[in-house]
């Protein structure tokens, strides 16, 4: 008839390994914490410039002189995708900390 077959579970080779970063010592450590919060810092600003020509986009585009609806749209679209990833950066430390408390 119908035969069970049962597999040996396999064990997580990961299992209670935790990531060290400081595998090249303290200058090392200091120096990729320093990279990325000048990274994320860069990314932050980049955000902060999309925003305001976002914004800038859309209050040239709503003129009473000359409305725009179509380039008000996309300063729009500009302004909220800008507005989402600033909120992201800001949020990162919290987003990757529930990452990996979650994977953990």
């Amino acid at each position: 008839m119908h035969e069970l077959i049962i597999l040996a579970a396999i064990q997580n080779p990961l299992d209670g390994i935790i990531p060290d970063f400081s595998f090249g010592g303290a200058e090392f450590t200091a120096l990729w914490q320093k990279l990325i919060a000048a990274l994320w810092a860069i990314g932050i600003l980049v955000s902060i410039g999309y925003l305001i020509f976002g914004i800038v986009a859309m209050s040239g585009a709503s003129g009473e002189t000359n409305p725009n609806p179509q380039a008000h749209s996309q300063g729009r679209r500009k302004a909220v995708w800008s507005g989402i990833a600033l909120a992201a950066l800001a949020g990162l430390a919290i987003i990757v900390g529930a990452v990996l408390s979650f994977a953990g």
